[in-house]
């Protein structure tokens, strides 16, 4: 007999197999995040019925499989043979399988001749250590929802039109579907809608533009969900017989463990007879070193949730506030005195009405009868569908309404940590008003639903098991502070070896403290007088680990889980009191209240937005999810008509297509020239249509961008780039299926300089590698390969505008010569037409801006939209957030409207490398807000821009004391989080202080001084470091390099660092911290050598990052030394001697050569690390010489070399 174990995240599947191959047992169990204790029971099971001595064959194989493997004493098998070869033996005819599990997903090809254990694996591809798109996810969703996981499948096949949910992330995917939840979108839809995303982030992660060869095998654990079979048919568009669901579908890796394993033959995986007592002495010894933290010291502090009792014999005024959550929904009323009448806290389970509806009426049951309700408001993430609903008179965001609560319980309060199920918020007040606020972006990962979660899979209650847990383990864990899907896979990588549950718990408690602060709360500042809310609070641990980490006490205060709900009956109260109007709540029980919730795609233009419609009883029927307003109520299109706001946006895009009149060539030559609708087209437009058109060609431009054109970009993309990238591949598909004889799209390399004061004017590399990078794509790829289409000459001309426009006169000619215009009187007019389309068209927004700010009086304030073009001008982009703040009361500014050239002179000598020129434009911009008491900013960014991982610190110093606001915009479709935030930051500005101060960053030269008087500290990279640091004490300077990197060195890098700037630059900032916390730092006589590049990589930034953080360490007087590669180095090296230079660099090309002759010689070593011995010796000796003897470097090279020939070294293999 054989056995087959296969131990994954989530679940352990053993099978039995019989001599002929035939499946006799298969058994597929939860760990519950105990899988060597899961296995130990089924293994004990299993062996109870049939002996040991029985299994000629035993093999593990999944992520958890080595361990059990280690401890049985038989075969590991990996994962992608183990899948492969059972696939192969029970489905002979399959060529393609999609295995998607727990928390893995896989992607695997097979060879033609692969049958039964012969496989041949052609290609495969995995998941990466995110878990999004994985079973794990519709496990959380499913228990969030009250939905068994058995029944998922079959409910989202109810579902007729599935809407659109994100598929990049799986947090992301989550925020959407809240957001659904709270506008009413039928429970069939959304669970659609998650399968959909699942399969679509599937595609977009693993497959990447392959082609799969049919039949295909959709197997692992999450096979077994009808809705997701449906979602692989439709998105992968294979047909009902290209897709195979394998009897075995759960197990097949476990099948497939043993028969590789049997293959093998001599014996190997027999199972020893004492097996399962190895397991039972590591379960019972287990001991490990993992990195462990301070164990939380908890505090008994009282949680005050109890309502005051009403003793007068009259009905007295009372006051409703609901906050309808993500998670939770919270109904408070309170009198006159904000005294907490009655509350209930209900889970909001998808369906935020019916969890209002309950609500109202269990307090109206308490005390309908004593009390007279005189008015009613509404918060939360679906407080305007519920405010609808139940009468409200204030519908008030949930940033004001929890300050409002928190102020009057603890009026010294100065820190607002909230913490709900799915929203976190950061407030700062000063005497009561809000200064400053931050919320999560998208991200769950510092929010109770994780924990809820996680507790879930652990098996112990979030309400009385996790807190007392955490509190008595005496090393917490320490889990990261990353995503919500990395931190889980830390956590199961921990449970696969064995990790103590309250340990593990403990950690869990810390990662969402840690997560909060560093992506929540970020560089904001702290007060002593710091409130926890929210439904977290609840939690004693997570309470103990803000203290642990803050060093500061955290207070709890009264009804801290329902502060929101008490917040706006406050709010309510106040309304009614102040214009004596009569309440419009519609009472307590709202059973005979009917309403319906359906949805529809409108079709009114190219966006096809989602429309959820409600309609309460016989009142006329409510819209919510409306782009251009279509949709919106009769009053909010009049109140939005009768604004004197001026839609400056919608001002500068008709200019930018307008820069330009003509629309048709004088003498067309028939021909068409396409230019996609992104990244550049949003500045440079005027320039090219007038270019072409004048040659006689007609401009045909992609669609507007619209959800077509998106998903488009995010399901044919072969990475995972910013959106921006995302899109463009998506217009290019919107304009290669409109058949152009010409694509133009220019490999866009620089800008025209802001001011001659900055030396460069870079755009990002992705931006520039555009036009190679998108014919990776599949649909790009299939539309160039249709016979019957018609293939565009691509035009892909490389455009530096910085180098002046007679540079860029000669590459249109080349262009334009490309295209078949011979005649140069016709081209040099077209150039020129271009380049007075483009100058009227910045002149132009130049007046109009200063025309609006000459109209902005002295007490008035407006909101700079901060970004790139091409992801603040594209309507679909910004979610029409220019728009959301007109309907506020609120005008949005476009960036390119103010004056910032005036700035660049000063704005170059604090940042004189900032070689991007977006990035140029955006901290004058910051100056500008800073000064003027009139201008706030609101950043727009987009996940995974890379600039803007430096940009966001750099603005925020500029603005130092301004509030501003950050919007990062993604795929995901939800307006409801965009709405809270310009709503929050709407009150924040009109209460904040109207200045604020810029913080120049100082870039320091190696001088004289600093080679006589400071130690230069150099961290490590790359041994090149310490080469350098002997070839500066080589000329008189005490360098020294810093030790390589180590765990703690990463753990300060992570908690000085955003976590989104590049990986080297978190290592080097944690280096240097450490440094400074060492015993023997002495920071008056101490420097750090940072080089410095001249773009387009952030490495040229990595000195202002440290410089910053130095300052926030209070540094101020350590300087960060810079050799600059955009002066050439000269005048950076001076201090050092004119010798320095040659001697480094004959230094650094002999270590170069030495590590080529490394990494050439070692995969051929016979005697393994004889490589590297020879390399560490060669290494010191040369910064032994490099230090003292440059002159006998030449004979040295000579001996490196002579000692890496002499290496044994065996070529027979090829590597």
């Amino acid at each position: 007999m054989k056995l087959g174990i296969d131990i994954g995240s989530v679940t352990a599947k053993v099978v039995v197999l019989d001599g002929a191959d035939n499946v006799i047992e298969t058994r597929y169990t939860r760990t519950r995040g105990q899988p060597v204790e899961t296995t130990l029971a089924i293994l004990e099971d299993i062996l109870a019925r049939y002996s040991p001595d029985r299994f000629t064959v035993a093999a593990a194989t999944g992520t958890g499989g080595e361990l059990i493997a280690d401890l049985l004493g038989i075969p590991f098998v990996n994962e992608i043979t183990a899948q492969a070869t059972g696939t192969a033996q029970f489905h002979p005819t399959v060529k393609t399988i999609l295995e998607i599990g727990g928390e893995d997903s896989k992607l695997i090809v097979l060879g033609e001749e692969s049958a039964g254990t012969s496989v041949k694996v052609t290609d495969f591809a995995i998941n990466g250590a995110c878990a999004a798109g994985t079973g794990s996810f519709l496990d959380q969703q499913a228990s969030r929802m009250g939905i068994p996981i058995e029944q998922f499948g079959d409910i989202a096949l109810k579902s007729e039109q599935p809407p659109r949910v994100a598929g990049r992330c799986s947090v992301f995917a989550k925020t959407d579907m809240i957001h659904l939840q709270q506008v009413g979108t039928p429970v069939p839809d959304i669970i659609a809608g998650l399968c959909f995303a699942m399969v679509r982030n599937f595609k977009g992660q693993v497959i990447r533009g392959r082609n799969l060869n049919t039949p295909v095998s959709f197997q692992g654990g999450v096979a077994a969900n009808k809705g997701i079979r449906r979602a692989v048919l439709e998105v992968l568009q294979l047909g009902e017989a290209e897709l195979i669901i394998p009897e075995h579908f759960a197990v097949l890796g476990a099948l497939g463990a043993a028969l590789v394993t049997a293959a093998g033959g001599d014996g190997a995986g027999i199972l020893p007879e004492d097996c399962l007592q190895k397991i039972r002495d590591y379960i019972t010894r287990r001991r490990h070193e993992f990195v462990t933290l301070p164990a939380l010291k908890g505090d008994n502090y009282p949680i005050y949730i109890e309502p005051v009792r009403i003793d007068k014999p009259q009905p007295v005024d009372a006051y409703v506030g609901v906050d309808i959550g993500s998670i939770s929904t919270n109904v408070v009323v309170i009198d006159g005195e904000n005294n907490v009448l009655a509350r209930r806290y209900l889970m909001t389970s998808g369906q935020p009405i019916e969890a209002v509806k309950s609500g109202l009426r269990e307090v109206g049951q308490e005390i309908g009868d004593k009390v007279v309700i005189k008015g009613a408001g509404s918060t939360g993430s679906g407080r305007y569908m519920t405010g609808e609903f139940f009468g409200a008179d204030v519908i008030r965001n949930e940033i004001t309404s929890h300050a409002k609560a928190a102020s009057f319980v603890y009026p010294e309060v100065d820190t607002i940590f909230e913490i709900g199920g799915q929203d976190a918020k950061y407030i700062s007040l000063q005497n009561g008003t809000i200064v400053d606020f931050a919320m999560n972006k998208v991200c769950a990962a510092g929010t109770g639903s994780f924990l809820e979660e996680q507790a879930e899979k652990l098996g112990i209650s979030i309400e009385e098991e996790f807190g007392a847990l955490a509190l008595a383990s005496a090393q917490p864990l320490d889990l990261g502070e990353r995503c919500t899907v990395f931190m889980e896979s830390q956590l199961n990588f921990y449970k696969q070896r064995g990790a103590a549950k309250e340990n593990l718990v403990a950690g869990l408690a810390y990662s969402v403290v840690k997560n909060y602060l560093t992506k929540v709360v970020e560089h904001r500042l702290v007060g002593d007088h710091i409130l926890f809310q929210g439904g977290t609070a609840f939690n004693r641990a997570v309470k103990a680990a803000f203290e642990s980490v803050l060093g500061k006490k955290v207070r709890v205060p009264p009804h801290h889980d329902i502060l929101g709900a008490i917040g706006v009956a406050m709010l309510a109260r106040e309304e009614i009191e102040t214009d004596g109007r009569q309440s419009r709540f519609r009472g307590f029980d709202l059973a005979a209240r009917k309403y319906e919730l359906s949805s529809f795609e409108c079709q009114s233009c190219s966006n096809h937005c989602e429309i959820h419609k409600v309609v309460f009883g016989a009142e006329p029927p409510l819209f919510y999810g409306s782009r251009c307003g279509l949709w919106d109520s009769p009053e909010k299109k009049e109140q939005r008509q009768s604004s004197r706001i001026p839609h400056l946006f919608d001002e500068r895009q008709e200019a930018l297509i307008n820069a330009y009149p003509g629309e048709s060539p004088e003498s067309p030559n028939g021909k068409t020239v396409g230019i996609p609708r992104a990244l550049f087209f949003h500045e440079l437009f005027p320039l090219w249509k007038a270019f072409f058109t004048e040659m006689g060609f007609q401009v045909v431009v992609s669609d507007p961008t619209n959800r077509h054109i998106v998903r488009q970009g995010v399901e044919n993309v072969i990475e995972e780039p910013c959106l921006p990238i995302k899109l463009a591949h998506g217009h290019v598909i919107n304009l290669l299926e409109k058949e152009p004889d010409f694509l133009f799209l220019p490999v866009q390399c620089t800008m025209e300089k802001l001011s001659t004061d900055f030396a460069k004017s870079w755009n990002c590399p992705l931006t520039q590698s555009l036009p190679f990078i998108l014919f990776s794509a599949a649909r790009v790829k299939e539309i160039l390969a249709t016979p019957t289409g018609k293939t565009p000459v691509v035009l892909r001309p490389v455009i530096h505008p910085d180098r002046g426009r007679p540079w860029l006169r000669r590459t249109l000619k080349r262009v334009a010569r490309k295209t078949g215009v011979s005649s140069a009187a016709r081209i040099d007019k077209a150039i020129q037409a271009g380049f007075q389309a483009l100058d009227s068209f910045n002149d132009w927004q130049q007046r109009r801006g200063q025309e609006v700010l000459d109209q902005l009086k002295p007490e008035e304030k407006a909101v700079v939209i901060i970004g790139r073009a091409y992801n603040t001008y594209d309507p679909e982009m910004t979610l029409s957030l220019p728009e959301k703040l007109r309907d506020l009361g609120m005008l949005a500014i476009p960036l390119d409207f103010l004056p910032i050239e005036s700035l660049a002179r000063e704005v170059s000598v604090d940042h004189p490398n900032m070689y991007w020129k977006a990035g140029q434009k955006i901290l004058c911009a910051a100056r500008m807000i800073a000064r003027d008491p009139r201008l706030f900013g609101l950043y727009i960014t987009n996940f995974a821009c890379g600039p803007d991982s430096y940009l966001l610190r750099f603005f925020s110093r500029e603005t130092e004391g301004k509030p501003f606001l950050t919007i990062e915009i993604d795929e995901h479709s939800a307006d409801a989080g965009i709405i809270t935030r310009c709503e929050a930051f709407v009150d924040t500005i009109r209460n904040a202080r109207t200045s604020g101060t810029s913080m120049p960053i100082p870039m320091i030269s190696i001088s004289s001084d600093h080679t006589n008087r400071r130690r230069i500290y150099i961290p490590y990279m790359i041994d090149h470091g310490y080469v350098t640091a002997a070839a500066m004490r080589h000329c008189g300077a005490d360098a020294e390099p810093l030790p390589e990197s180590d765990d703690l060195t990463l753990d300060l890098g992570r908690k000085y660092t955003t976590g989104k700037e590049c990986y080297p630059s978190i290592i080097t900032t944690g280096d240097i911290v450490k440094k400074t916390l060492a015993a023997d730092f002495d920071a008056d006589h101490a420097a750090f050598f940072m080089p410095a590049a001249s773009g387009p990589c952030r490495f040229g930034q990595y000195n202002r990052l440290h410089r910053l953080i130095l300052d926030g360490l209070g540094l101020h007087q350590v300087p960060v030394l810079v050799f600059d590669q955009t002066k050439g180095y000269h005048n950076d090296i001076a201090a050092l001697g004119r010798g320095f230079r040659l001697h480094a660099w004959r230094a650094l090309t002999i270590l170069d050569s030495m590590q080529k002759m490394l990494l050439e010689k070692r995969p051929y070593e016979i005697n393994a690390g004889a490589a590297d011995a020879i390399y560490k010796e060669l290494l010191d000796e040369l910064v032994y010489l490099v230090g003292r003897d440059g002159d006998s470097m030449r004979e040295f090279s000579r001996r490196a070399r002579d000692a890496f020939n002499t290496l044994a070294i065996d070529r027979s293999i090829p590597k």
